[in-house]
């Protein structure tokens, strides 16, 4: 038997419990949780399972603010996918288990719960924006039931809910801006099936997924790697601004920076890669071939182990030393702690190298929680938005109405903690 709760009468006699899960139905599980709207919220309170109808043909439509409110009164509420979750409540104190899952098992856990009918209904109408309005309640329940009991046991076992609050808020608020497009562009370039999944008018959303072990993001959705745009000149000038320029802002040897702080040692105020090359090749000032060939050789000794004729070099003394120490103190306890917190756990396969590997990326997506929420601060009232991150490079629509001063303040953040960062724009990103 389940309840559905479809008005406020119904919702007052609801007892306030201290721990919760729910998980919100939206239109079709396909959109974009920007192009999409909540047509159930499942609400189990550990005792049963309930039914909140917000948007569906087979009940009344409950105000999704009073569940929200109702909400609010819980000390936790679990759910899975905190970020989707955020486009249409306001939850601070929403805990997601799949983080919880991935700091305890160091692995994504895929929750299949789909019925039947669920999977005959989207073969059927995978483009219906309103699929789950019409597909009966007592299947969905079904479905929320079945996932309320793969995740129960994960409760309680949560840990640094703060930091993963923030990662949620920063990617949240870049990829719900959108990117504005050329449509006729894009249709040439991207094959899309689907293109309503993604696409309103000219803007194109992105989504970021946060659930990797390293807690570097990845971002790609509806056939388009935002991550990996070819270079071509045809691939991305089909993505333009919706106000004056886009403006990108680039790190300089971005990972070597943030090594320099692991290891203490002081960089270079100019570039990283121009210190390295004249330790290389022994000379003053290098010529372009010499400083592309600088770039690779670094690349070689950060992810293909360190050559001996590059030891004596300070800055690779001091790393070798470091990765030696953590890969002895990961062997020694079965574990390594992540800079965000996070327990690497003994892992099949595990050499020193990938071991740095996994430190470098988590540091660099820690560092670039910080940075995106201070620039989204200055960028709230303002129509300059950031609109993409790369790993090591920022994307902007900038606005002439927002001044250079913003730019610069930009940069500032951008250079906080010893960076150096450069940057060039134009009218679409085919720079």
């Amino acid at each position: 038997m389940y309840f559905i709760i479809e008005n406020k009468e119904q919702l007052d006699r609801l007892e306030v419990s201290d721990q919760s899960f729910i998980q919100i139905v939206t239109s079709n599980d396909y959109y974009h949780s920007k192009l999409t709207r909540v047509s159930l919220v499942y609400y189990n309170n550990s005792k049963k399972g309930y039914v909140f109808v917000i948007n569906h043909c087979e009940g009344f439509s409950l105000d999704l603010k009073l569940v929200e409110e109702f909400l609010q009164k819980h000390t936790k509420v679990y759910l899975l996918d905190k970020k989707m979750h955020s486009y249409f409540l306001d939850l601070p104190q929403a805990i997601d288990v799949q983080f919880i899952c991935i700091d305890k098992n160091n692995e994504y856990s895929s929750f299949e719960c789909n019925t039947p009918v669920h999977r005959d209904f989207y073969m059927r109408y995978p483009v219906m924006p309103t699929i789950n309005e019409v597909l009966p309640i007592s299947k969905h329940y079904q479905k929320c039931e079945c996932l309320y009991k793969m995740v129960k046991d994960y409760f309680e076992l949560e840990m640094d809910i703060d930091l993963q609050e923030k990662l949620v808020d920063a990617y949240k608020h870049v990829e719900e801006t959108g990117i504005q497009v050329d449509l006729s562009c894009l249709n040439k370039k991207y094959q899309f099936q689907h293109p309503e999944y993604s696409l309103l008018g000219n803007t194109i959303y992105s989504n970021y997924n946060l659930y990797n072990l390293t807690a570097r993001p990845t971002n790609s959705f509806n056939g388009v790697n935002f991550l990996a745009i070819p270079k071509d000149k045809d691939f991305r000038e089909c993505f333009v601004p919706k106000n004056d320029y886009l403006v990108e802002f680039d790190f300089d040897a971005y990972h070597l920076r943030l090594i320099s702080r692991l290891i203490r040692f002081e960089p270079p105020k100019d570039s990283m890669h121009n210190y390295l090359g004249r330790a290389y090749f022994n000379v003053a000032e290098l010529t372009d071939e010499q400083y592309k060939e600088s770039k690779a050789i670094t690349f070689k000794q950060l992810y293909g182990g360190i050559e001996p004729q590059y030891k004596d070099i300070d800055f690779f003394k001091s790393l070798d030393e470091y990765i030696n120490n953590e890969w002895k103190k990961y062997n020694a306890h079965k574990a390594s702690v992540l800079p965000t917190g996070r327990i690497l756990k003994k892992l099949p396969g595990m050499n020193k190298l990938k071991l740095f590997n996994y430190i470098i990326q988590n540091l660099e997506t820690k560092e670039n929680i910080y940075k995106i929420l201070e620039i989204n601060k200055l960028l709230s009232n303002k129509k300059t938005k950031l609109i993409l991150i790369t790993y090591d490079s920022f994307l902007f629509d900038f606005s002439k109405e927002d001044d250079k001063n913003t730019l610069k303040n930009i940069k500032t953040i951008l250079e906080g903690g010893n960076m150096v960062v450069k940057h060039k724009y134009g009218v679409n990103y085919a720079f």
